[in-house]
């Protein structure tokens, strides 16, 4: 006896009587082979741990309705039946691929693409303003804020203090009269 054959008359070999020539052939297999000696004994301890669980509570209607899916599956009902039924959602898939396959390649089916004239367009610069100071206008004349005494330009530690109520946090330090610098990213 080899490990196929053994494998296919486990059952038989199982529920055999010590006597039965079956037994007798498989225990001289088992003797030899490792692989079949575990499967044996794997089998055996899972029966034995399945005597040991309790019996699950079935539901009044489970025997009745598995009864009446083993008959429907004896009479060849529709879970063994292939055909029209199992046709009719891949001819759907089938004819839906079709389509949208008509549906994306029609625009290059009419043709190239058409030409059209447009008008040329000109265009040209906006019309020059004249500045109104006059006579009767008033100039401008530069007032000086106070916030960059020497100029705009003068202290490059000028441009990057903070002037926002964020700073508020750091009233403190600009009590002291020290400078609160931020740090930009721009250096």
């Amino acid at each position: 006896m080899d490990c196929s054959e053994f494998l296919s008359r486990f059952s038989e070999f199982y529920d055999a009587p010590q006597e039965a020539p079956v037994r007798k052939e498989a225990e001289a297999h088992l003797a030899a082979c490792g692989k079949c000696a575990r499967y044996q004994e794997v089998v055996t301890r899972s029966v034995a741990l399945l005597h040991v669980v309790p019996r699950p509570e079935l539901a009044e209607s489970f025997r009745p309705r598995l009864q009446h899916r083993l008959f429907h599956l004896d009479e060849g009902g529709s879970a063994a039946r292939p055909g029209k039924a199992s046709a009719i959602p891949a001819a759907t898939v089938l004819g839906m691929a079709i389509l949208l396959t008509a549906v994306a390649w029609s625009p290059m089916i009419g043709g190239g693409v058409p030409e059209v004239d447009l008008p040329a367009i000109i265009v040209s610069g906006p019309p020059m303003l004249e500045p109104l100071v006059g006579p009767g206008v008033p100039g401008l004349t530069p007032v000086s804020s106070g916030l960059f005494p020497g100029g705009l330009w003068s202290d490059m530690e000028d441009l990057l203090f903070e002037y926002s109520p964020m700073s508020e946090r750091n009233r403190g330090r600009q009590d002291r009269g020290e400078r609160v610098l931020r740090r930009t990213g721009l250096d």
